[in-house]
């Protein structure tokens, strides 16, 4: 890892990944990463996978994640906002993963412009949870941006995203449960198959608040609905799913955020 001293500024906050001993840099009031990041890292299934592109990486964590389930991946992590792509491109530096992580300043809306199609084997989104005009918008540009369909709603995101994929590539979201039927529904129009599902609660005795899907371009099949995922055993103790992940108490992200 590379020496982290003077790598951050005092707008920042350099945080424990804990997961390979990575560091990530933050804003230190602005978008910090949440476990939905997380449970989305730990949900695709990477076998034969090579070539990876997480749309809307924020500060890099997905690459990161990714890097440490599998170190043979080549990762492309698509951010537009400038201050983002910095810090995501500094974190990357100091974890000793430029050969392995590129973080791209780019509209995802513009990617047929700038990259080539049927690339990548897997795409990942964790995409704002909620629709333009919907709920509270953080005066904070860097969140509003992130958790709110300001710039890219969820259809313009999985267009995108199916164009990188090669064909049987998947791509694979986390979104508000309450959308599900929308998100299948894009996924139907853009020829991604619903192949794995799992739903994801906060306690066992709580509705559904977020869900978790995976899609097969051009590959109609069955779909497996997989166990629920409940994060807490009781009020700060995660599940022994979570804590295997980070073979740890209660000290990695707390927030179920959004996008």
């Amino acid at each position: 890892m590379a020496d982290s001293q003077e790598i951050f500024s005092a707008e920042e906050t350099l945080d424990d990944l804990i997961l390979g001993n990575m560091k990530i840099i933050q804003a230190a009031h602005g978008y910090r990463f949440s476990l939905d990041a997380v449970l989305l890292a730990h949900f695709p299934e990477i076998t034969g996978v090579r070539r990876v592109f997480d749309l809307g990486t924020g500060s890099g964590v997905i690459p990161l994640l990714l890097a440490v389930r599998a170190p043979n991946l080549r990762i492309s992590g698509v951010e537009i906002q400038p201050a983002m792509v910095d810090r995501a491109r500094r974190s990357v530096s100091l974890n000793g993963l430029a050969n392995k992580i590129e973080i791209i300043q780019n509209d995802i809306k513009e990617l047929k412009k700038s990259l080539p199609g049927g690339c990548a084997e897997l795409v990942l989104s964790n995409p704002p949870f909620w629709r333009k005009g919907e709920g509270h918008i953080s005066i904070n540009q860097e969140e509003a941006i992130a958790r709110h369909e300001l710039n890219l709603n969820l259809e313009e995101l999985v267009e995108q995203g199916v164009y990188l994929l090669c064909q049987g590539g998947k791509m694979a979201i986390i979104q508000r449960a309450e959308r599900l039927a929308e998100v299948m529904e894009i996924f139907r129009c853009h020829k991604l198959s619903v192949k794995r599902l799992r739903m994801v609660h906060s306690f066992v005795d709580r509705n559904a608040g977020l869900v978790l899907l995976e899609g097969q371009k051009n590959r109609p099949g069955s779909l497996t609905i997989l166990p629920p995922l409940v994060i807490y055993n009781k009020p700060g103790e995660y599940c022994d799913e979570i804590k295997h992940i980070y073979q740890t108490p209660l000290r990695s992200p707390s927030s179920i955020g959004g996008g």
